[in-house]
């Protein structure tokens, strides 16, 4: 199953050598050229592996020298690392946009069949947003080579601003027990996507010796979806044991 991609702002094309564009100027400009190099980046991750997407095949696809590139971005690496926090920012919008009507009532715990709804409508969100799973599978590697400290405390400032808003959202929408619930459920559904995309979006040799071994293929959002119900329930199951034992050793 593919993956349906965001954050690009256009069709998505063949890349291909452009015509040479002048270095931006205003902030304004040089936040839409920085847009620009990343919807570069997600296209050539779209039809290759990350190994072939380099510094100078996005300066092609964008239409400018290496040299200009960066003035924007010191190393593929820190492109890669401002896709996934697009993308998380972008997950974050769909999501509230979401939550917005309320999926379970306001009684607590919720029941299951709310928290299986919740589930069923989530995981479409999160699998559309491909790079939450696909870059994250990278991260460590792109952290450890070619970020420049200064990049990586802006994203990671921003991550930590995400991870507190998102976890807030779904505390209050009746989702989860408590803000801090919400934020390790958070941190471990980043985790699972990381792990889990590169397994339901194989190469295609991975693929066709999977299918000659008959070794069955994950799919994407319905992993997902299983996932989201299992923790969203097992966080509701926790709260209530706590409970059970305060109000066991009070009495």
């Amino acid at each position: 199953m593919g993956a349906a991609k965001t954050g690009a702002r256009g069709a998505k094309g063949t890349g291909g050598a452009k015509a040479p564009r002048r270095r931006a100027r205003t902030d304004e400009q040089k936040q839409s050229r920085l847009a620009d190099i990343l919807d570069a980046a997600e296209r050539l991750l779209d039809g290759c592996a990350c190994r072939d997407v380099t510094m100078i095949r996005l300066a092609e696809d964008v239409g400018c020298s290496r040299t200009n590139l960066a003035h924007y971005v010191a190393s593929k690496e820190e492109v890669l690392l401002l896709l996934y926090v697009r993308s998380l920012q972008s997950l974050f919008d769909d999501a509230r946009a979401l939550l917005e009507n309320r999926l379970v009532e306001g009684a607590k715990p919720p029941k299951p069949t709310e928290l299986a709804k919740a589930a069923r409508l989530l995981a479409p969100v999160v699998a559309r947003h491909a790079d939450f799973g696909r870059v994250g599978a990278l991260l460590a590697g792109v952290v450890e080579a070619n970020v420049t400290p200064e990049r990586l405390v802006a994203c990671k400032a921003t991550v930590a601003d995400l991870l507190q808003r998102a976890s807030d959202l779904l505390a209050s929408a009746g989702l989860l027990p408590s803000p801090a619930c919400a934020s390790e459920f958070l941190l471990g559904l980043s985790w699972y996507a990381a792990g889990l995309y590169p397994a339901a979006h194989s190469l295609p040799i991975w693929v066709e010796a999977s299918q000659t071994a008959s070794c069955p293929q994950q799919d994407y959002e319905l992993a997902l979806r299983r996932y989201l119900e299992v923790q969203l329930a097992g966080y509701w199951a926790l709260e209530d044991a706590a409970q059970g034992r305060t109000e066991g050793s009070a009495g």
